[in-house]
């Protein structure tokens, strides 16, 4: 997949507002000198921010250290991490909503000033055997070079408050539009020499449900479809390779479909936990993957009462909308 990552903002197509404003933090930091502000980026997964982070490290001349916050556990992962970077390094952290708080405030003096502190090596092993809480002549200071702090998350309203606020920028990425993922996937097709026409290609952007990374997967896939046919890229191969998958021409899978199934079958609001139940999904999967795309092509609707299935939704499955539909 690095083959076809964008190596430079310019090469990136989307999030117009997010490129700005590193075009922005990226000139004005290597006119001072120093490195890029620590940054907070929020969206849905495969919307480029993994990818924007690494394009950041490469302008300011610096390497990507990933790390993912529900993986971290202990300080001393953490704390190794930090004493590792390097002038201009990128620290990349992934879901970091899901950062133990004792985790956060280790990160708190190496953002604001650069500094980690440690503890003496055996000391307070030592203070631990005979009762007694180390003090603070047994820890030390350390300055941290210069670095970039580039917080990820799903689920900004998860992030505290106090790490939120120590980041300089927090910038929202948004789905991306048919057109962009259209242009996204035929730049991809060149640099895997892959002749794509470009109605082959909008028809891979419109199952790619708004974000790069799924046009990306889709793309590869159906690469894979024709290449194993020995045949060449046409919309009768795009559909019988979709059709294979169970992805419809409107992007929807065959879990989405039984979603919405479920909820008109109920005939009244169903919870998303209960939703998950039913189809052997995980809550996680439902609110992060599923309902947004739904949400965003209006086949349901949240209540106070949970998920209901809307008119363009019954529709499509040929019933008649519910008391409650009809009520909001």
């Amino acid at each position: 997949m690095s083959v076809i990552r964008p190596s430079s903002l310019s090469e990136f197509v989307g999030q117009q507002n997010a490129r700005r404003i590193l075009n922005v933090l990226i000139a004005a930091a290597r006119k001072r000198g120093e490195p890029v502000p620590h940054l907070l980026m929020s969206g849905q997964p495969g919307l480029g921010k993994t990818t924007l982070a690494r394009i950041v490290a490469s302008e300011m001349g610096g390497r990507l250290i990933e790390m993912v916050g529900s993986s971290l556990k202990n300080a001393t992962e953490m704390t190794a991490q930090l004493m590792e970077l390097k002038a201009n390094d990128v620290l990349f952290i992934d879901e970091i909503h899901a950062l133990p708080r004792k985790l956060e405030e280790i990160l708190y003096p190496a953002m604001e000033d650069r500094v980690i502190t440690t503890a003496e090596a055996g000391f307070d092993d030592l203070m631990k055997q005979l009762g007694i809480r180390g003090s603070e002549k047994s820890r030390k200071a350390h300055q941290l070079p210069a670095f970039t702090l580039i917080g990820a998350t799903t689920l900004l309203g998860l992030t505290t408050a106090p790490l939120r606020s120590r980041f300089r920028q927090i910038i929202e990425l948004e789905p991306y539009s048919d057109a962009e993922l259209q242009q996204i996937v035929a730049n991809a097709a060149t640099k895997l020499a892959f002749d794509l026409g470009a109605e082959v290609a909008m028809q891979i952007a419109v199952r790619s449900r708004g974000t790069a990374r799924m046009a990306m997967g889709n793309l590869m896939w159906y690469r894979d479809y024709v290449q194993a046919d020995g045949g060449i890229a046409t919309m009768d191969a795009l559909n019988a390779a979709f059709e294979l998958k169970g992805v419809d021409g409107n992007g929807m899978t065959r879990t989405d479909r039984e979603y919405l199934q479920r909820l008109i079958e109920a005939e009244e609001p169903m919870g998303v936990e209960t939703l998950a139940s039913a189809i052997g999904e995980s809550t996680e999967t439902l609110a992060e993957s599923v309902e947004p795309f739904l949400l965003r092509q209006g086949f349901i609707q949240r209540t106070p009462r949970g998920r209901v299935a809307t008119e363009k939704t019954r529709k499509q499955f040929e019933t008649k909308p519910t008391r409650e539909e009809s009520a909001t």
